[in-house]
C-alpha cells in the first residue's frame, strides 16, 4: 500500500481485504477484479459488499489516513446494513465517527446511523430524530441534510 501511515496499515489489516492490482499485468487470479475496475488513474479505491456483488463505496484520489480509515468503517456499515445487522452498522458508524470527526463523510454517517439505530433499536423514533436533527443542524446544504429534513414533520407531530 502506498499509504507510510502505520494506522493504515493496522485498519487495512483488521477491516479489509485489500486487494493490490497492477493493471499492466493481467495475472490468472486478477482477471475477475481487474474486469470490475477500470483504473483511469491511482489511486482507485473500491469497497466491495461482503458477498462480493456490489460496491458500496468509491472514489478516486487520495484522501488523509483518518477519512480513509473512516470510509472503511462506513463500507462496513452499509455492509452490515444490508445485511439486516443494524446494530452493527451503527458500531460502524461510530468507529467512523471516532476516527474523523471532522471529515467529509459526517453528513452521511449520521444519517445512516439515524437510521441504522432506529431499526436496531425496535423503531426508537428520538435515536434517528438526533442524529437526523444533527445533520439538519450542522450540516446545511448538503444533500444528507435535505434527506433528513424531513424530521421536522416528526417534531411537529
Amino acid at each position: 500500500m502506498t499509504y507510510p501511515d502505520p494506522d493504515f496499515h493496522q485498519a487495512t489489516s483488521i477491516l479489509v481485504a485489500p486487494v493490490r492490482i497492477d493493471v499492466t499485468e493481467r495475472h490468472e487470479d486478477f482477471r475477475e477484479a481487474a474486469a470490475m475496475t477500470k483504473i483511469p488513474f491511482s489511486p482507485r479505491v473500491r469497497f466491495f459488499s461482503s458477498d462480493r456483488k456490489r460496491i458500496l463505496r468509491e472514489w478516486t484520489g487520495w484522501l488523509p489516513t483518518d477519512e480513509f480509515i473512516a470510509e472503511m468503517h462506513v463500507a462496513r456499515g452499509i455492509d452490515c446494513h444490508d445485511r439486516k445487522n443494524p446494530l452493527g452498522a451503527v458500531e460502524e458508524y461510530n468507529m467512523a465517527l471516532s476516527k474523523a470527526p471532522e471529515g467529509s463523510s459526517v453528513a452521511e454517517i449520521l444519517y445512516r446511523r439515524g437510521m441504522a439505530a432506529y431499526l436496531g433499536n425496535k423503531f426508537d423514533m428520538e435515536l434517528l430524530k438526533a442524529d437526523w436533527q444533527a445533520v439538519v443542524d450542522q450540516h446545511p446544504g448538503t444533500r444528507w441534510a435535505t434527506h433528513a429534513s424531513v424530521i421536522e414533520d416528526l417534531n411537529h407531530s
